[in-house]
């Protein structure tokens, strides 16, 4: 028998299913890659912002509710035999409360963060938020990774460091106090901790991934109205939303459906998975805005990218087969690594 497939619900190893493995990987990563151009795209001629920006992640987070609430009234309708599958209880609800409010903490702890410290400081410091995803996997969800998983792990988080200080070119860039440094290990800790907690919830029973999300966005349009509201009364001035155009309803519907291919590395790979695409997505990101925007690409920077290459092989390639003894004998269900640059092998449940 072939061992357990993390979080892979019913998934076969055959030449298909791995076929949409990397298709599921390359969208979240084509995805990803594109964050950051589409709010570059949003600016305005000042590199301002016209629109609230609260009311961006609000409308998105109302279209994945709607998406998600609309699949299920589908299947409702259309699968009998899945309704009891459709079906949740209120400590679900309330369950799904902890991943939306530990996302909402992350996003606002960042503002106040960056009060106590260099943006170049803070984005350095968030990286470590790569090996915690590992060790929370291990602490939390039981997950064994061997020695070259936690080599590729601590590459992966080498190569990001790498590449956020290749823009620091003085003193200032590291400023940072202990107020700054206690914010952010709360905020590595949300970062992390909303992962695996939503990695948790997802893989647990066998709850259809659309009931699952319709359940999570409800709190998401909740702690997004919150912010919303929040941002309205510090500036009237710009209205509800301030001037939405063509741009800033595709951006709206780019994080809506870049979320929802989130939720599925979530609960198709899991926490690690994700955190390898995101990683890999600081090389795609620069290489768009060097063909885009005609920014430039440095030594150090490349050689940050061979290092979190260096971390994608290790993870997906060579972790399948490492033996603690030396001797590499491949698994017929290449259980081991999850490496975001492969399309194989997903993280174990929890027992």
């Amino acid at each position: 028998p072939q061992p357990p497939d993390a979080g892979r619900s019913g998934s076969m190893d055959g030449p298909a299913s791995k076929a949409t493995d990397a298709a599921f990987i390359g969208a979240a990563l084509l995805f990803n890659s594109l964050t950051a151009p589409m709010v570059k795209a949003t600016q305005n001629a000042e590199g301002g912002y016209s629109y609230r920006k609260e009311c961006i992640y609000f409308f998105a987070e109302l279209l994945k509710l709607g998406v998600a609430v609309g699949w299920c009234v589908w299947k409702w309708q259309t699968e009998p035999s899945l309704r009891p599958k459709l079906r949740f209880s209120q400590r679900d609800f309330w369950q799904y409360s902890i991943p939306g409010f530990v996302f909402f903490a992350q996003n606002n702890l960042s503002f106040l963060a960056l009060q106590h410290m260099a943006p170049a400081a803070f984005q350095l410091l968030l990286n470590t938020r790569i090996i915690s995803v590992a060790i929370l996997a291990v602490m939390v969800l039981g997950k064994k990774l061997n020695t070259v998983e936690w080599m590729s792990m601590w590459l992966l988080t080498n190569g990001a460091a790498a590449y956020q200080l290749s823009d620091c070119d003085g003193d200032n860039d590291m400023k940072v106090s202990v107020e700054g440094l206690m914010i952010m290990f709360i905020i590595i800790m949300c970062a992390a901790g909303g992962n695996i907690a939503t990695q948790k919830l997802m893989q647990k029973g066998d709850q259809p991934l659309m009931l699952q999300n319709a359940i999570l966005y409800v709190w998401g349009v909740a702690f997004n109205l919150f912010n919303l509201v929040v941002s309205m009364r510090g500036n009237p001035d710009m209205g509800w939303v301030g001037q939405v155009e063509g741009i800033q309803v595709t951006s709206i519907v780019f994080n809506a459906v870049y979320g929802l291919s989130i939720s599925i590395i979530l609960k198709r790979f899991g926490a690690i998975t994700r955190t390898f695409i995101n990683t890999v997505a600081i090389i795609c990101t620069a290489l768009i805005d060097y063909s885009m925007w005609g920014d430039s690409i440095t030594y150090l920077q490349m050689t940050s990218f061979a290092t979190i290459f260096c971390a994608v092989f290790l993870n997906s390639i060579i972790a399948k087969d490492y033996k603690p003894d030396g001797v590499a004998v491949s698994s017929p269900g290449g259980g081991g690594g999850g490496g975001g640059g492969g399309s194989g092998g997903g993280e174990r449940k929890a027992p």
